[in-house]
């Protein structure tokens, strides 16, 4: 992305101006005999005389008082500085002569409105009234305001005007640089207004280049495009006006995927997925699915980002699943899940998100070998949910971070046969690592209040996406329902090349009925190594990790862990 700073400086300076009789006459060699200082009416004697370094004795040097009144020039109170002499008690009074800058008496600042407050500019220009204006400390805090407001993303801010009139009023003119429009090249199947409304800014508003880094983000996270490439032109230079253009090469975004292999979750499977992530050019997202092996699931989901050209979003999912089970005592049963559910979603300040999710399942357990029903239950239940995502990429973060707050309460009024409360946080950051390397964190923390026993919706752990070096099956105990849930993550990803990354990964959890019983010192631990490899169908993961035993478990599975 390529970042222009059409920038310019415009600060009041002054000119010094050296009299006649030093410069283009000779200096009378003589004994300095006395150092005096006219025209000054605010600044003190003392404060000029303090920056002269010629002194009372000193032969007078040509060179040396043009050096003085330079000092004295920099000290920023004086348009003018003339050095005349007199003869005084055998030698020479040197007498600076200088005219003050006029007392400040009132200051108009324009054009910051939209990008700041008064009370910002004028503490950053920090000039006080009824004081005589000291142009020095006026540039350079003008400067520094500058580059503040280029630091701040405001890269087109300049200064149209600064003037300080002969009755002490300063005058500072911002133009901060407008954004005239917004050109799309590259586009043959998104439509603009998808592409637009990722942008979080608009035709008539300051441009600030941060904004436009993140209406590209947004883009990349649509993951319509092959490459994305913004840039700003001048429009017109007296205005301070220039235009964005957004160039794209579009990617594609529908899918057939089909195959099979082995997942230590699910089992032997095979699947025929189709999804399309921009359904017409509209910015959609629709997938069917089907799951067959050990585990057979069809899917089906809608999401639509923008309901009805609103900040609100909308989606939907159907599923029915059946899985075959064995419990610890090695007797095969049969799990089936049918249901789906309804999420509205809004974006909240500083790019978190709200949604609320109403969820409606239907779970069956039954013998695998005569068919004799175990357990039969039904949930209904709603969501309230925030999230955050600033993590830089979706398949190999460096910096940021992913939070997942979500409260789920079921039974009561919404119906259903099961009754409880659940918190769930899942709290993940990235750093960047060695080279192109990166390390992962991940925290994760379920507490429930069951009021029935939570049967399917226990927390599960072991396995691909937790604990890794163990079993779903080795957390399963009959005497204890798993209510409450602490894991914790960590990985270091080594990229290879573009389609594989090595994994190093240490895995701390642990699972428990009662909230008083959890603590650090009781959690199981695994760790180990493995690869990932970017396919057509996604990321396919293989892990072999160990446990607190030093038993190894190979865990194979579609999608990044965290």
């Amino acid at each position: 992305m390529k970042k222009y700073l059409l920038t310019v400086i415009l600060i009041l300076t002054l000119t010094l101006s050296f009299s006649t009789s030093l410069l283009a006459q000779n200096v009378p060699i003589d004994e300095v005999t006395k150092i005096t200082v006219e025209g000054n009416e605010y600044v003190s004697d003392f404060e000029i005389l303090n920056a002269v370094q010629t002194e009372v004795g000193d032969q007078t040097d040509q060179q040396a008082l043009r050096s003085d009144m330079q000092a004295i020039f920099d000290l920023g109170y004086f348009s003018d500085i003339n050095i005349v002499f007199e003869n005084y008690e055998g030698g020479l009074n040197v007498i600076f002569e200088v005219v003050e800058n006029p007392v400040l008496k009132e200051i108009n600042i324009s054009g910051y409105e939209e990008i700041y407050t008064a009370k910002e500019v004028r503490q950053a220009l920090d000039l006080q009234l009824e004081t005589v204006l000291n142009v020095k400390k006026m540039n350079e805090n003008l400067k520094a305001f500058q580059e503040k407001m280029q630091n701040d993303g405001y890269i087109l801010a300049r200064y149209r005007d600064v003037n300080i009139s002969d009755q002490g009023v300063l005058t500072v003119k911002i133009s901060p640089g407008y954004l005239d429009s917004i050109e799309i090249k590259g586009n043959t199947k998104t439509k603009n207004d998808v592409i637009l409304r990722e942008m979080p800014i608009e035709a008539g508003e300051i441009i600030n280049i941060n904004k436009i880094q993140r209406g590209y983000q947004n883009l990349l996270r649509l993951e319509f495009f092959e490459n994305i490439n913004p840039e700003l032109e001048r429009v017109e230079s007296e205005q301070n006006l220039a235009k964005l253009v957004i160039n794209l090469e579009e990617g594609k975004t529908g899918r057939l995927n089909f195959g099979g292999g082995y997942s230590s979750t699910d089992g032997w499977l095979g699947f025929v997925d189709v999804s399309e992530k921009n359904l017409f050019g509209n910015g959609q997202n629709i997938g069917a699915k089907w799951q067959f092996g050990d585990t057979t699931t069809y899917s089906l989901n809608f999401y639509e980002p923008y309901l009805w050209d609103s900040k609100y979003s909308f989606g939907f999912s159907i599923y029915d699943r059946e899985s075959e089970r064995t419990n610890d005592a090695d007797q095969d049963y049969i799990r089936e899940s049918r249901g789906g559910s309804v999420t509205f979603g809004r974006p909240l300040p500083n790019d978190w998100r709200t949604s609320l999710r109403y969820r409606a399942q239907d779970t069956e357990e039954y013998w695998s070998d005569d068919g004799t029903e175990i357990y039969d239950n039904s949930l209904r239940s709603l969501t309230l949910g925030f999230s955050r995502d600033t993590s830089n990429s979706r398949f190999h973060p460096t910096s940021g971070s992913i939070n997942n707050f979500e409260i789920e309460h079921a039974g009561d009024f919404i119906g259903g046969e099961m009754d409880f409360t659940k918190f769930n946080l899942d709290t993940r950051r990235y750093f960047p690592g060695f080279s192109d390397h990166a390390w992962a964190l991940r925290m994760k923390l379920g507490l429930s209040e069951p009021r029935t026993p939570l049967d399917s919706e226990e927390y599960d752990l072991g396995g691909s996406d937790s604990l890794r070096g163990y079993e779903r099956s080795d957390f399963d105990v009959d005497t204890r329902d798993n209510n409450n849930l602490l894991l914790f993550n960590v990985e270091y990803r080594i990229p290879f090349n573009e389609s594989f990354t090595g994994v190093l990964f240490t895995d701390a959890g642990n699972v428990w009925e009662d909230r008083d019983s959890i603590a650090l010192n009781d959690l199981r631990y695994g760790y180990g190594l493995g690869v990932r490899m970017n396919t057509p169908v996604g990321q396919l993961r293989l892990d072999y990790g160990w446990d607190d035993n030093q038993d190894g478990q190979l865990h194979f599975s579609i999608g990044n862990t965290f």
